[in-house]
């Protein structure tokens, strides 16, 4: 098989793995490549240095390194976990109070302080209900005498 034939299969990832070796040989040892596949040459030789590595240390009986973990990438992780720690001890300490009614309510009636829940409510809801009448109306009617005055 040709090797441009072994190119185009190789880049489409139709290759064995002997094909792939032809292909690493080929670059790495061919003295007189096309000018058009002297791009491909870094690549190959690359690939071939790093099957010779590895063959070296299986003779050897070495494993692979492990990648190890950057101290950096270590303190970055653990320091999200605490920030998210915080933030979400933070939030169950907040919620609760979310609910509450921080405000007492309260109604002033002619001039006096009144926080009697019952009082309130039933003053909101005469308010409430006449909301739809101008300040004449209310006058003459005396609808709620206490309340505006």
């Amino acid at each position: 098989m040709k090797i441009e034939e072994l190119l185009n299969k190789y880049f489409e990832g139709l290759t064995t793995c002997e094909e792939e070796r032809r292909l690493r040989h080929y670059f790495t040892r061919e003295k007189n490549l096309p000018h058009e596949w002297e791009i491909y040459r870094p690549l190959f030789t690359c690939l071939e240095e790093e099957a010779e590595a590895f063959q070296a240390m299986q003779k050897e009986g070495k494993r692979p390194a492990a990648p190890r973990i950057h101290r950096h990438r270590l303190l970055y992780a653990t320091t999200g976990i605490a920030a998210t720690l915080l933030l979400c001890i933070g939030l169950s300490t907040l919620l609760p109070r979310i609910g509450e009614n921080t405000a007492p309510s309260f109604v002033i009636i002619n001039g006096q302080y009144h926080d009697d829940p019952k009082l309130v409510q039933a003053k909101a809801l005469e308010a409430l209900q006449n909301v739809g009448f101008t300040d004449e109306e209310l006058k003459e009617n005396i609808i709620i005498p206490n309340l505006l005055y």
